[in-house]
């Protein structure tokens, strides 16, 4: 043990860059919320991007039982043996804890990544030892954090476009929306002007990470990366993929505005 988690206040997971590749065994990619903060933090520790980090939604104090080189996103820093540091997901919905070496958990189908929605691993708690692999500092790019949650998150239109009245996509355009509490790593819910469905029969079928699906109350929800494989509510649009960890990252009651992309 090298770290301890001395406080706990809402989700706070190990995410890597997830586990792709097996949708059809019923299991999303799962994964960081936001990848291109993890890649940070991983560059300024000096790991691989996809190292195991800590995904903090909420609050966490740490303590370090030896001396520990540590990153939170863009910004290294130094533990010494028994400094607390707190770590606190604002002013963006998440943040992420890297450790030189990277957090030493066992590789679960492909990854290592806490995977709540599939019962794989679980999240920390406060009292709980964390763990940190020997793995030598790398010689890494500096990272380019480039997460403008001002801006408008692009959207395709589609696939279920004769689910909905011929506005639709105007009315989900107009928005804003803003982000929900009620908002988790299964999806993104937004709150604002519901978007009305025709009458149609919902059927099962695969699902991905960013479409944005609308239920019986009209409210979208953007999926997340632990979305389920499978759903039946219909699909208005689908945020492009370079765009999900910026709309994944606006903060719990922040505006998130949506444009077709060009």
């Amino acid at each position: 043990m090298t770290l301890v988690a001395v406080r706990v206040v809402g989700l706070v997971t190990v995410q890597d860059l997830g586990r792709p590749g097996r949708m059809h065994e019923a299991l999303p990619a799962a994964g960081a919320l936001v990848p291109e903060l993890l890649i940070a933090a991983n560059r300024a520790a000096h790991n691989p991007d996809g190292a195991p980090a800590l995904e903090v939604l909420g609050q966490l104090v740490v303590r370090a039982a030896r001396e520990l080189e540590i990153a939170v996103d863009l910004a290294p820093a130094s533990l010494r043996a028994g400094e607390e540091r707190r770590i606190v997901s604002e002013p963006r919905r998440v943040t992420y804890l890297a450790v030189r070496g990277g957090i030493a958990v066992p590789r679960v189908l492909g990854g290592r990544a806490t995977q709540l929605s599939a019962g794989i691993g679980s999240a920390l708690r406060s009292g709980d030892p964390i763990a940190i692999a020997d793995a030598a500092a790398l010689a890494v790019p500096a990272a380019r954090l480039e997460l403008d949650v001002d801006a408008a998150i692009r959207i395709v239109p589609g696939p279920d476009l004769d689910a909905f009245p011929p506005d639709a996509l105007a009315r989900l355009i107009a928005g804003p929306y803003r982000i929900s509490p009620r908002s988790d790593r299964v999806g993104t819910r937004l709150d604002g002007r519901p978007i009305p469905r025709l009458a149609r029969v919902e059927t099962s079928r695969p699902m991905v990470a960013g479409a944005i699906e609308v239920p019986a109350d009209g409210m979208p929800i953007v999926l997340g990366p632990e979305h389920p494989t499978t759903g039946g509510y219909p699909i208005l649009a689908v945020v492009v993929r370079a765009d999900l960890g910026r709309c994944h990252a606006i903060r719990i009651g922040g505006l998130l505005r949506l444009a077709l992309r060009a």
